[in-house]
């Protein structure tokens, strides 16, 4: 008798598809979605873009590597890489903005690290660097991924000599 309940509930309709009982039926959950950004948020973001824009252009020259993103938050922060062409000395100008500090590392070839900038976001920080020929990275690194967002960003801006 259990034998047959069972069976009943694999029933299959001729030789295509199989058919969907109760027995087969799988209960559909929405996928999981990231928290958005409120509109306070996202006002605070757009000030705090601009007011970074403005002390990264400091950095005079053209860029060799130039890149932003939010400071706090899920899904924290950025990673970018760029190639160096030409040996030399080029000036890693950093920022932050809505946060009272950050930290930025600088990489070159091997991922070696070359340079990692404790930020006070009251102001800029900007360091002379030699980088060999190869690829540079950046990358925020933030204490707290998964803290909530405020709208604070950081970015940097490497630029030649």
């Amino acid at each position: 008798m259990l034998l047959s309940g069972g069976l009943a509930a694999c029933a299959y309709e001729g030789a295509g598809d199989p058919a969907r009982t109760a027995g087969t039926e799988q209960i559909s959950r929405p996928a999981p979605s990231a928290p958005t950004k409120g509109p306070e948020i996202l006002g605070a973001e757009t000030r705090n873009y601009a007011e970074l824009q403005k002390r990264l252009a400091t950095a005079r020259g053209p860029a060799l590597l130039d890149d932003s993103g939010p400071a706090d938050g899920p899904g924290v922060g950025f990673s970018k890489t760029g190639k160096v062409t030409t040996a030399g000395r080029y000036t890693v100008t950093a920022a932050c903005v809505g946060i009272p500090n950050a930290q930025m590392v600088i990489s070159g070839p091997a991922s070696e690290q070359l340079l990692s900038l404790d930020l006070d976001c009251s102001g800029v920080s900007s360091k002379v660097v030699e980088l060999q020929e190869g690829y540079v990275g950046a990358a925020l690194m933030r204490h707290d991924p998964n803290g909530p967002w405020t709208g604070a960003v950081a970015g940097v801006r490497i630029t030649a000599e």
